[in-house]
């Protein structure tokens, strides 16, 4: 390209043009810092010692984080029915605790138990995390169990939300000028940048699920637990979306499994963790906790079941923090 062309461009293209070359820069330059911070951070060692997030771009405080997550929490509970069995909230209680002691992730959990048959779990800003008793009753160990809280600690510790918030808002900046812009251009211009904008925005989020396995498999490990455990339930999650009919059940299913992130995560086992001569598999009390939860629900009329998640009728009676006026529709 001759640069000294773009000077004859009205001051609204050059802007645009600009913008779309920093966003593709941006979006070249995810794929890279991963990799980076994959081999930086590959020392199990030195978990819970090192910054993981050192040089990521997100422009959420620790504050507006904590925030953010708690709005989240409260208006997601409106749509769930939560399960309240002290057996059961707290052995899971205690398996997250073991797994966060040996993570990077520097605040406790908040557990909520969800009823309802979808095997699914959620980590939202803040340490807010649920998990549906359907996905406890799926796992066949405590190894498993554990291997889906330490996925969903390591999205925490990397701050994976406002990371992705952060993407979006820069889109959305970068796009700006473009309003001010006329003719076949800016409309060029602003097709490239359509196009460019989901695009990094979805590799950020293929970005983040496969750091999130590379980290919590380290932290899997940590806890003393079976790293087995981990690519099993990998391998059932993706035999179950296999027979998921539609886009719609493909659209709820918040953590898509693929055979490179199955590999990928074998790869960090086999590289990465010092084999060991025991590991924890299962407890007793995995199973007492899976046997006194299929009493329970056997005890639940069929037609009070609750899908994942159920909307309700109502209203939020506040608005995100830092977020336009109107309140949300749940």
């Amino acid at each position: 390209m001759r640069w000294g062309h773009l000077l004859g461009l009205p001051w609204g293209v050059r802007t645009g043009i600009a913008s779309l070359l920093a966003l593709l820069l941006l979006s070249s330059f995810a794929g890279v810092a991963t990799a980076a911070k994959k081999k930086k951070h590959g020392d199990v060692e030195n978990i819970g010692k090192r910054d993981i997030n050192k040089g990521s771009l997100n422009l959420y405080s620790t504050e507006r984080e904590l925030a953010l997550g708690d709005w989240l929490a409260r208006n997601f509970e409106l749509t769930t029915q939560r399960l309240k069995d002290p057996l059961i909230t707290d052995y899971v209680n205690a398996v997250a605790e073991l797994v966060v002691r040996h993570s990077d992730l520097r605040m406790p959990l908040r557990i909520r138990v969800i009823v309802s048959d979808e095997v699914n779990a959620i980590a939202l800003p803040g340490g807010h995390f649920f998990i549906t008793t359907g996905l406890i009753q799926d796992t066949q160990s405590e190894a498993e169990l554990a291997s889906v809280i330490a996925h969903e600690v390591a999205h925490l510790a990397a701050r994976h939300v406002t990371k992705q918030l952060t993407k979006r808002e820069m889109w959305t900046w970068m796009s700006l000028p473009l309003a001010l812009v006329g003719g076949p251009i800016a409309y060029t211009v602003s097709q490239g940048l359509q196009l460019a904008g989901p695009l990094a925005f979805l590799q950020f989020s293929h970005n983040a699920e496969h750091e999130a396995d590379f980290l919590g498999v380290q932290y899997h490990y940590a806890s003393g637990y079976d790293p087995v455990a981990f690519l099993d339930f990998f391998e059932r999650m993706k035999q179950r979306e296999k027979s998921r009919t539609g886009g719609i059940a493909k659209a709820f299913s918040t953590h898509l499994m693929t055979k490179r992130r199955i590999a990928a995560a074998q790869r960090t086992i086999q590289e990465s963790l010092p084999a060991r001569d025991e590991y924890v598999v299962t407890t007793s009390k995995h199973d007492e906790v899976r046997v006194h939860l299929e009493e329970l629900l056997d005890e639940r009329n069929p037609q009070e079941a609750i899908p994942w998640p159920r909307l309700r009728k109502g209203r939020v009676t506040e608005h995100p923090p830092e977020t336009g006026k109107k309140n949300a529709r749940l």
